[in-house]
């Protein structure tokens, strides 16, 4: 251990750094309390890897990089799968006398107790990467291990005691609290019902899809933007599982001939999940979607959403008027709200009243006014909008746009003295100011109160532990007015990705500030077209470009790129 060295000069020492650099970086600095290594990442001079080899030659502890490793699998099961997921650790050899374990936090003694107690045996801890130890649990355990046992003991029959909930008062809001302790208590149709949404949250799926079809059930998980089918069940379970997700929902589970709407919250040891459930009476049987949403997930700061540095010199310039309108586009599952919540953690201030009108609230943030639409309560956007005029607010957001008198009063707000940030669906930057023209709002109107349109999507990225160089599709890159003797790469597929050769999503952007040549379009009632050329003539990045620029960067591929974006016509 070596905790009298300080851990800025390990990092020069390793070569991560200069000393100078060093001393720079940290006169520079405006939040002290920031610890060096969290710095050095979000600044990309080093990686959370390199921090952490760092950290462990402070603190005499191996970093071990557990992607680049063979684990012996009987080593890995001597700790039970749900001690693994709570501990955050994992061993990763034994002798006779020791096992070293790769641990998120190795300096928790409780845990190291609890592992020689489950082992029997002296725990040598090592040190790794968050990310890295629940891969390595992903890949031994599996999501769970006898996910086709407990499918094979649900057929055989359900009791109807086992669909029982209780509910618990969440915020005044009748909502489910569900503790996924363990998958294998409680009945049949619960340890199946847990399992699949387990294994969803281990999976990194923002969808769920339980689709019933004429002689079984389809189970499809949507990952990184694709829907990926997991499992079959057998057609006897349909109604069963169906009623025992819909009562965790709160909904009628005697009503199958109407769409229904719920939700709950499941606390896993990954975290606490929101699930949003919608349900669809088809020829078959009601289908069920379920959108998770990771209540506790760490807010992308501006700096981190992949912008070019033309994008986000206006997107942040944008930020800096008092007052306006910032539109934020794209279709569903884009990332708009990630943006528009980086927006407002940049905004967050002392001197700054926040409020937001959402549907849902997918995260709290500490300081900032939230609150949900409730058509039943008569609480829809345009209600609440006007209700927060009233609560003295310098930035307002709005979730979404969806009719005209929310356009109407969005604007209005705009235009006496509030930053308004909402997001509305439209194709790009440009079919924004026409899609609120079409809403009803007045185009003059608009040119006087619109200070940035943004459109994004989402491309998935190349998996970096099987990313290799390969040579794309000649058409692909004629598409892309691409150099066909320049360098690309691909993900050839592994365990780490599923074997798709992708992990995880960049988000691609165009911003279209409002200059006066723009506003003069707006207020002419020009299409979209027209304003998009000016615009680009003005130094707009077009999402193409920006996507074209990342399979440059190795980022992503051609083919995603095309996938993903259009061309400008």
């Amino acid at each position: 251990m070596n905790l009298d060295k300080p851990l800025g000069e390990i990092f020069v020492e390793e070569g991560y750094l200069t000393a100078e650099e060093l001393d720079r970086i940290l006169a520079e600095r405006t939040d002290t309390t920031e610890p060096i290594g969290d710095l050095l990442v979000r600044l990309g001079k080093i990686s959370e890897k390199d921090k952490l080899r760092c950290l462990g030659l402070q603190l005499g502890i191996p970093f071990v990089d557990l992607a680049r490793m063979e684990i012996d699998p009987a080593a890995a099961r001597s700790i039970p799968h749900s001690a693994a997921i709570r501990l955050l650790a994992i061993p990763v050899e034994r002798t006779d006398c020791a096992a070293s374990v790769a641990m998120v936090n190795p300096l928790d003694l409780a845990a190291l107790d609890e592992l020689s107690a489950l082992t029997g045996l002296e725990i040598d801890p090592l040190l790794a990467t968050e990310e890295d130890v629940r891969d390595a649990i992903f890949r031994i355990f599996g999501a769970y291990d006898d996910l086709g046992e407990i499918v094979g003991e649900a057929v055989k029959g359900v009791d109807p005691e086992d669909l029982r909930v209780s509910t618990v008062d969440a915020e005044e809001e009748q909502v489910n609290v569900i503790e996924l302790k363990e998958v294998v208590e409680g009945a049949p149709v619960i340890k199946l019902a847990n399992a699949l949404l387990t294994r969803a949250i281990a999976m990194r799926a923002s969808d769920v899809h339980i689709e019933p079809q004429a002689r079984k059930v389809r189970v499809r998980f949507r990952i990184d933007g694709l829907l990926q089918e997991v499992m079959v069940i057998p057609k006897d379970l349909q109604h069963p599982l169906i009623s025992r997700l819909k009562i965790i929902a709160q909904l009628d589970i005697a009503e199958r001939r109407i769409p229904q709407d719920g939700r709950c919250t499941m606390l896993s040891p990954q975290g606490e999940f929101d699930f949003r459930l919608s349900t669809y009476p088809s020829v078959h049987g009601e289908n069920v979607v379920i959108r998770i949403l990771d209540k506790s997930g760490a807010l992308i700061d501006i700096e981190r959403l992949g912008l070019q540095e033309e994008t986000k010199r206006v997107l942040l310039a944008s930020f800096e008027e008092p007052q306006g309108l910032i539109v934020v586009t794209g279709p569903t599952g884009s990332g708009k709200t990630t943006t528009l919540y980086s927006i407002l953690h940049q905004l967050n201030a002392i001197h700054r009243n926040i409020i937001t009108i959402e549907d849902p609230v997918e995260y709290q943030l500490e300081g900032i006014v939230q609150a949900n639409v409730n058509p039943k309560a008569g609480v829809t956007f345009a209600t609440g909008l006007r209700s927060i005029l009233r609560q003295d607010p310098d930035v307002i957001l709005v979730g979404e746009v969806r009719d005209g008198e929310t356009a109407s009063i969005a604007i209005e707000s705009a235009l006496t003295g509030h930053l308004v940030l909402t997001s509305l669906h439209a194709n790009d930057a440009a079919s924004a100011v026409t899609r609120l023209i079409d809403l009803g709002i007045e185009p003059f109107l608009l040119g006087a109160s619109l200070t940035c349109s943004v459109a994004q999507r989402l491309v998935r990225v190349i998996c970096p532990k099987c990313k290799e160089t390969y040579e794309p599709d000649i058409a692909a890159l004629e598409r892309l007015h691409l150099d066909p003797n320049a360098t690309y790469y691909r993900g050839r597929g592994c365990e780490h990705c599923a074997k798709t050769g992708y992990r995880g999503r960049a988000g691609v952007f165009e911003a279209m500030p409002a200059k006066s040549e723009v506003r003069r379009l707006i207020v002419a009632n020009a299409p979209a077209n027209e304003i998009r050329d000016k615009a680009v003539e003005l130094g707009m990045l077009t999402l193409r470009e920006d996507a074209r620029r990342k399979v440059v960067e190795g980022v992503t591929t051609a083919e995603e790129v095309i996938r993903v974006t259009a061309e400008a016509v």
